[in-house]
């Protein structure tokens, strides 16, 4: 089931202002590093790369990099945070209410679903400009339910987060960072779920 054109430019619009906010919230980091750990900074990265992907798959004239380069990022995200949390045994870093390393690593893993289980034609998986809109029907339609699901989870447990009061700035003020998360988690529920 295909969006609207003019759905598929708001969310388009939605997922690349959630990348500048992303990107913004790396700037002010270099600018006031107290307090802003590592593990903040690669959840910053990942988000700026999730919320461009998202981007590209629902934006009516699809986007920059080949479709590989794109399932080769979220290959990476997907392996680094993997790595982190399995590194991190019972010691999970200071991220808070962004999510743990899992949480991060099965939304890694949903990307990579949702660019990898339609089929694409030979053109668009060798082109250097990723088709778009990123629809078709998907493969493995039980694999995609449970991304879903986690999802719809993610969207209520960060819902919950955003409609608290919390401190200010750009980096202290966690209901605006968990408003994109929402965002982003009904955002990528809905792609899974058209695919279906």
């Amino acid at each position: 089931m295909a969006a609207p054109e003019w759905l598929g430019w708001v969310l388009t619009l939605a997922f690349l202002g959630i990348a500048g906010y992303s990107v913004a919230r790396l700037v002010a980091a270099g600018r006031f590093p107290s307090g802003y750990h590592g593990c903040h900074r690669a959840v910053d990265v990942a988000h700026t790369a999730m919320a461009a992907g998202m981007a590209v798959m629902c934006s009516p004239v699809g986007g920059p990099l080949p479709m590989a380069g794109w399932q080769t990022v979220f290959v990476l995200v997907t392996g680094w945070f993997l790595a982190s949390w399995l590194l991190a045994g019972d010691r999970p870093p200071p991220v808070g209410w962004h999510g743990s390393d899992l949480h991060h690593a099965v939304a890694g893993l949903a990307m990579l679903y949702m660019l990898t289980a339609v089929p694409h034609s030979a053109h668009a998986m060798s082109s250097a400009w990723t088709p778009g809109p990123h629809t078709g029907q998907a493969a493995l339609p039980l694999l995609g339910w449970a991304f879903v699901a986690f999802f719809a989870v993610q969207a209520v447990r960060l819902g919950q987060v955003a409609l608290r009061r919390s401190g200010s700035g750009l980096l202290a003020d966690a209901r605006v960072a968990a408003g994109c998360q929402l965002v982003m988690a009904v955002g990528s529920g809905y792609l899974i779920a058209a695919m279906l």
